[in-house]
């Protein structure tokens, strides 16, 4: 059974997670969130977990806390870090990471990331799936990740042109 953090509504981006998902959070002051470049590395089909990449940025004036993330083909989405323990690393959840204006959350292999558990059919390379972040203020983003085993490549033309969507809460 898949269950999301956020009932409402995803839009659906740019199939390529090249993608720059934008989103305006209510209140009196204007937040914005700025995801680019997901990726979400494929695994082999028996598998129940993968984990996602790429960059999330907020671009406005007041700090963005982020509660949670989804997708259709998880049954929970957690951000997650990889931290040395001894001789082996391990992953731990992250709570709830909170952006400074103008801070990036960097999600790399090897290091903060987000971790797709419960997964009853792993989506196969070379597909899309959808992934949406949602923040404390209740606002919440949507966009497309590829699926491949390594990080995609950009071609420079790619990586210049960008899809920008907004909604309101």
């Amino acid at each position: 059974m898949t269950s999301h953090l956020n009932t409402s509504p995803c839009r659906r981006l740019h199939p390529l997670g090249l993608t720059l998902a934008l989103i305006s959070i209510a209140g009196t002051a204007r937040a914005e969130l700025l995801v680019s470049d997901l990726w979400v590395r494929s695994m082999p089909p028996n598998q129940t977990m993968t984990a996602g990449y790429g960059v999330i940025t907020n671009t406005g004036s007041k700090a963005i806390a982020l509660s949670g993330a989804s997708s259709a083909i998880a049954a929970r989405v957690e951000f997650h870090e990889s931290v040395r323990d001894g001789d082996s690393v391990r992953m731990v959840p992250m709570g709830t990471p909170t952006l400074a204006p103008g801070e990036k959350l960097e999600l790399i292999p090897g290091g903060a990331h987000l971790m797709l558990m419960g997964i009853e059919q792993m989506p196969a390379a070379d597909t899309t799936i959808e992934v949406c972040l949602t923040t404390e203020a209740g606002g919440n983003t949507c966009t497309s990740a590829p699926v491949s085993r390594n990080a995609p490549t950009q071609s420079h033309e790619m990586s210049e042109h960008h899809h920008h969507h907004s909604m309101q809460h």
